[in-house]
């Protein structure tokens, strides 16, 4: 598996362009917002919410889908609603080009991020607050939320996308930093449903 270096294009700059260039929405993001809605707060636990993250984070896992290296979600694209866009994420990501990449990222990132809606246990919260302080707080500061961490956002993020997240992440099912692998190989499945819960929480604050 290649290294986030070889993954993430150098052109940072790119990254800094001004939102109003892209006031309109990027003709790639049309097909985007059959699952990500076009202000890319999902209604759908099991798809992620994409607005307001970093758009350095959000070009990366653009890369990512391109290399296969993340799971495609060729079911998703099979459903009614999203014939004829692509076979799957990877495809999609292979038929865009690195500025629609860039577009899609300033995009989204523009867009400012909302919470789901979705209850909490707060026992569960509880335990997942000790296992982010113990293992991911390093990275994912501030409970999850700090954009600047480019990193995503967790807190606040549908706890049905951070469950299966967090799954592949465990069985090697999805690319991740060198650093993250003995955290997310350690947990177990009560573990990443604390997790959840503990994000989900996070997003109420």
């Amino acid at each position: 598996m290649r290294s986030t270096t070889s993954l993430i294009p150098a052109t940072l700059a790119a990254l800094a362009v001004s939102a109003g260039v892209f006031a309109g929405v990027p003709s790639a993001a049309e097909d985007c917002a059959s699952c990500h809605n076009k202000n890319g707060i999902s209604d759908d636990e099991d798809v992620p919410i994409i607005a307001g993250a970093s758009a350095f984070f959000l070009e990366n896992q653009m890369f990512i889908f391109k290399e296969g290296a993340r799971p495609c979600g060729t079911e998703e694209f099979a459903e009614e609603a999203h014939k004829g866009i692509a076979e799957s994420h990877c495809d999609l990501a292979k038929q865009l080009t690195e500025k629609e990449f860039t577009e899609l990222a300033t995009y989204f990132a523009d867009q400012p991020f909302e919470s789901a809606d979705q209850k909490v246990d707060e026992d569960l919260a509880s335990m997942g607050a000790q296992i982010h302080q113990q293992s991911c707080e390093k990275c994912h500061s501030d409970g999850g939320s700090l954009v600047l961490d480019d990193a995503g956002i967790l807190a606040g993020q549908w706890k049905g996308y951070l469950i299966s997240t967090l799954q592949d992440y465990k069985n090697g099912d999805r690319w991740q930093p060198e650093k993250m692998q003995p955290a997310t190989t350690a947990l177990s499945e009560k573990d990443i449903q604390a997790l959840a819960e503990y994000y989900a929480r996070e997003g109420k604050k």
